[in-house]
């Protein structure tokens, strides 16, 4: 008897316990499910808007080199609308500029390289939409704005390949200038740049030969 006593109190004890917690254990039960529930969610979201992003930008750029990106063109604008943090987006907005150039389209083009710079993550994709930039600029004639794009690139930081194509076209922004001595100096540099592209030295080279002595 006194056993059965002893169960109907622990069988008490658990309804009273239940009743003063129970609500706000099922609460913080439910709230745990929902947020883990939401996190895979997110997650599983993320991974595939990352594959889509991926995708895409490889049929982007297989269109780039069949001469096609106009049929894909709107694809990459709603890739970077959509998903503005990616860098496949900003990959894009570089094949886009690319393609509005081609087409003449400098305004378009440069909209999409600046885009590039408020946007790009990685610090080299966005010295390389900068100094793209800039030497749309100069071969637009616009020299002052030219030269204010290329200000804003941080030397310090370039690579011996970007540094390169720094040198190179602060010496065609220096030519267009009249400026022949800074621009003998920007050329000199890209031919003595071991790091830099044997096109790129043999281009600098030519401008070298051509400048007066």
């Amino acid at each position: 008897m006194s056993r059965y006593e002893t169960e109907e109190e622990q069988v008490d004890a658990i309804k009273a316990w239940w009743k003063k917690n129970g609500t706000s254990l099922l609460t913080s039960v439910l709230i745990f499910v929902v947020a883990f529930s939401g996190w895979r969610y997110w997650d599983n979201h993320n991974k595939v808007q990352a594959i889509n992003a991926s995708s895409m930008y490889e049929v982007m750029q297989l269109n780039m080199q069949q001469g096609t990106f106009g049929e894909v063109s709107r694809e990459a604008l709603k890739l970077m609308q959509e998903q503005p943090e990616s860098p496949y987006a900003s990959a894009a907005a570089m094949l886009l500029a690319k393609y509005s150039f081609s087409k003449g389209e400098f305004t378009d083009a440069q909209q999409h390289l600046e885009w590039v710079k408020e946007h790009a993550k990685d610090d080299v994709l966005q010295r390389t939409a900068m100094m793209r930039l800039a030497r749309m600029l100069a071969d637009q004639q616009q020299f002052d704005e030219a030269k204010t794009v290329m200000a804003n690139v941080t030397a310090s930081k370039l690579s011996p390949s970007e540094q390169g194509h720094f040198d190179y076209i602060s010496g065609v922004i220096s030519i267009a200038q009249n400026d022949q001595n800074a621009a003998r100096d920007a050329f000199k540099s890209v031919v003595d740049n071991t790091g830099a592209s044997k096109t790129l030295k043999g281009l600098a080279q030519i401008q070298l030969d051509d400048l007066p002595q």
